[in-house]
């Protein structure tokens, strides 16, 4: 006679439940452990689009100086553009 099995906690999944279970694998994705593993996947890209907000932030306040050096200032020709944006 076969003992029969414990029961099967519920954050387990049909994975957990044997050959009995439903088909299909449930996968259980423990956070801390994909961060810890991917941590450089993660991080360089959040670093790049942090780095592009923070320059265009700073670019927007610069703009305030825009062509207002004493020692570069200057009338612009009529249709020139700015000399940065």
């Amino acid at each position: 006679m076969v003992a029969p099995s414990p029961p099967v906690p519920s954050a387990l999944g049909a994975a957990a439940a044997g050959p009995g279970g439903a088909s299909g694998a449930v996968i259980m994705v423990n956070l801390p452990q994909v961060v810890r593993d991917h941590w450089v996947h993660i991080l360089v890209p959040l670093g790049f689009v942090i780095g592009c907000y923070l320059d265009r932030w700073n670019d927007e306040k610069l703009s305030a100086f825009r062509n207002k050096s004493l020692l570069y200032r200057r009338e612009l020709k009529p249709g020139e553009e700015v000399t940065w944006r």
